[in-house]
Order: structure tokens, then sequence, then C-alpha cells
């Protein structure tokens, strides 16, 4: 299936990669139970794809855009890693462990999360039922 990401602004972009590089060590850090270690890896890959992405963007001058085709079990795999991860978060920002997302990665952040949810959606079949799922509980998904 194909995923496409954007247009969003570069500085939100680069703000969440520098936040979710700090989270991905964190939580392995404190080995949270819901963001399992090949859930970070994959996550600290894609932050690296696109990091390299962004290199020849201006952060007031150029949008951040980005496209791949994966298989949408590896997509329905990762959004749901992404939100069990953001409750891993909470988590450890509940014990004093972790600070929440900055607000200046939000417009990113949403973006990656319901552009994917309707790429899975328009997609159908097996992962259409954790679509309704992350869009009931995720409040993120429904903004």
């Amino acid at each position: 299936m194909r995923v496409h990401i954007g247009p969003v602004s570069t500085r939100s972009a680069k703000a969440w990669f520098d936040y979710a590089e700090h989270v991905i060590a964190r939580l392995r850090e404190i080995g949270a139970d819901r963001a399992p270690p090949e859930a970070l890896d994959n996550f600290q890959g894609l932050v690296q794809e696109w990091r390299e992405h962004t290199r020849q963007l201006d952060d007031a001058q150029s949008d951040f855009t980005w496209s791949t085709e994966r298989s949408d079990d590896e997509v329905g795999y990762l959004i749901n890693a992404l939100y069990e991860a953001g409750l891993a978060v909470e988590a450890a920002h509940e014990a004093g462990e972790l600070e929440l997302r900055p607000a200046e990665a939000d417009e990113f952040h949403y973006a990656v999360v319901n552009q994917v949810l309707a790429a899975l959606e328009a997609e159908g079949g097996s992962q259409s039922h954790l679509v309704e799922i992350l869009r009931e509980h995720w409040n993120v998904a429904s903004e």
C-alpha cells in the first residue's frame, strides 16, 4: 500500500524527530512493556530515514512530504505500535520519567497518525478494524 505524509512544516517534523529519538532512548532505558524493542527499532529506522529526507529542506521555506510503499500489515503494526508507545510515554510522564511531546511537534504527529490511518482505511481489508479501534480510543486520531 502507498503511505503519504505531508505536506507538514519541516520545523514541526524536525521537532518531532528530536523528541522521538529522545523517547526511543528513554523507553529502552526504562523497559516499557508497551514499547517492545522491535517496535522501537522500527521507529528509529523511520526517524533516521525521515531525518535524512529533511537534510536538504529549509525549515522556513519547505514543507516535509514523504511517501513509501509498505505492506498493510507492516503499516498496521507500526501505527498500532505508535499508539502503544504513546501510552508508554504517558505512563512514564506520570511517573516523572519522561516529558510529553512539545507543541512544536504536534503538527507532524497529527499528520502521521491521521494520514496513515486514512491510507489504511482506503486500503480496506484486514486493517479496517484496527483503524476503527484507534480512531475510537486515540484522541489524536480524531482531530
